[in-house]
């Protein structure tokens, strides 16, 4: 009746850096990274970042999936999903699209999650597109127009 949730299986990893590692610098991938060890600097990635458990990073994360499960002192950035794990601990700022913080997770600082919006193309597909600020005004204010007008 009831089932219980599997633990998150981490996507192939095809850059490590393993526990007893240490490294500081700048990291830009195209391909999915995890950290185990201790990172200094910024780490940029077209895939994944995966902070494991024993990993620890005081840097700036942009990548479009990103979990934590070990410590991250700085700022996170992802277009996707952020899933900060319930051994996890954030401190610093999240903007991401989608946020998840399990049971015991952490985060002091600030969230900002920007949902993408829906909207259609040509094909009437549909595409994402971040909702623009202001995007409601604008629309108030032609629909005042047009009762204006007619």
């Amino acid at each position: 009746m009831f089932r219980r949730r599997a633990a998150y299986q981490p996507k192939q990893t095809d850059t490590f850096i393993g526990p007893g590692t240490a490294f500081e610098g700048n990291i830009h991938c195209e391909s999915n990274i995890r950290i185990d060890g201790k990172f200094k600097g910024e780490i940029t990635s077209s895939g994944s970042i995966t902070i494991g458990e024993r990993g620890e990073a005081h840097s700036t994360l942009s990548a479009s999936f990103i979990v934590i499960a070990g410590t991250v002192v700085g700022d996170i950035h992802t277009s996707g999903k952020l899933l900060i794990t319930s051994t996890g601990q954030v401190c610093g700022n999240c903007e991401s699209g989608l946020l998840v913080i399990e049971e015991g997770g952490i985060l002091n600082g600030t969230s900002l999650v920007e949902r993408l919006a829906p909207t259609e193309d040509h094909s009437g597909a549909h595409k994402g597109k971040r909702k623009a600020e202001g995007s409601n005004s604008e629309t108030e204010e032609k629909k005042v127009n047009e009762k204006q007008a007619g």
